[in-house]
């Protein structure tokens, strides 16, 4: 599954996937309190993190839409019941916002990096 795999984003490095993960996922709660992320070491991170992600995804490509902010907010999504969890979003200059899924960015990054 790739949770020992060491990760380099952006200069900063994790000994394994599972740290990396924790990383960001612990951001959340700064970055919806906050509001959007425009610059800075955080959102050269998830820029960066995000591009590889795309990078290794078909259909995922920019396709000349630059990346202008993260943000964090609830999605609901269901597991036996319905839950919202706080979710990453990428905003667009074309005005979209997508979630963004930190845990499957990290996943393909690790199994790429073989």
């Amino acid at each position: 599954m790739g949770v020992s795999k060491p990760l380099t984003i952006a200069g900063r490095h994790f000994s394994t996937t599972t740290a990396a993960k924790k990383y960001f996922m612990d951001k959340r709660t700064e970055v919806k309190s906050s509001g959007p992320t425009t610059e800075g070491e955080l959102f050269s991170e998830l820029y960066e993190l995000y591009t590889r992600y795309c990078d290794l995804s078909p259909g995922w490509g920019l396709n000349g839409r630059e990346i202008i902010a993260f943000s964090v907010d609830y999605e609901l999504r269901k597991n036996r019941d319905y839950a919202q969890h706080l979710c990453f979003r990428v905003h667009f200059s074309n005005k979209e916002i997508r979630p963004f899924s930190i845990p499957n960015a990290l996943t393909t990054l690790a199994n790429a990096s073989v």
